[in-house]
């Protein structure tokens, strides 16, 4: 069941989310605002948002949100761009599902298709909130839990007779 407005709410006042503003809470999502870097995806390098960044057709970056999440062990969320976004030109990796139990930041891979700045602050994405119909037998413990900022992918693919394991 996805959550509905009401019950985002209630969440947000318990502490599910850090920077949590009731205003960005629309009938069945919650919209999550840029943070404050990024990691410029050609160069490897982490950068401060100050003022507008502009992207041009083929930069890709990794962003974050400036909200922090918390995840009971029986939500679990999916991530979807701003489709005023998407209509300028912006575009999000398709890694938009947040497991339970999961807390931290969330980081994005942006594309541009054409030029566009986005801002810190700006809202960028909306969060939909599923509650399972049971919690799994283990919540979220992987290689993210409590990421801050914008994190590189932290496994190394392995190439084996030309797959990616």
């Amino acid at each position: 069941m996805i959550l509905p407005d009401f019950r985002i709410k209630q969440w947000g006042k318990l502490g599910g989310i850090q920077l949590y503003n009731e205003a960005h809470i629309n009938p069945a999502s919650i919209d999550l605002t840029l943070g404050q870097s990024y990691i410029d995806l050609s160069t490897n390098e982490e950068l401060a948002i100050t003022g507008a960044v502009t992207l041009v057709p083929g930069d890709a970056i990794l962003a974050t949100t400036a909200e922090y999440i918390r995840l009971p062990a029986y939500y679990a969320a999916a991530v979807y761009l701003k489709s005023s976004l998407a209509r300028l030109g912006l575009d999000h990796a398709l890694a938009g599902w947040v497991d339970p139990g999961f807390e931290g930041n969330l980081t994005l891979e942006l594309h541009s298709h054409r030029p566009i700045e986005i801002c810190s602050g700006q809202r960028i994405i909306q969060l939909v909130l599923f509650v399972m119909q049971m919690p799994p037998n283990e919540a979220y413990q992987g290689r993210y839990q409590g990421q801050r900022g914008p994190t590189k992918a932290r496994v190394q693919p392995k190439y084996e007779g030309g797959k990616i394991g």
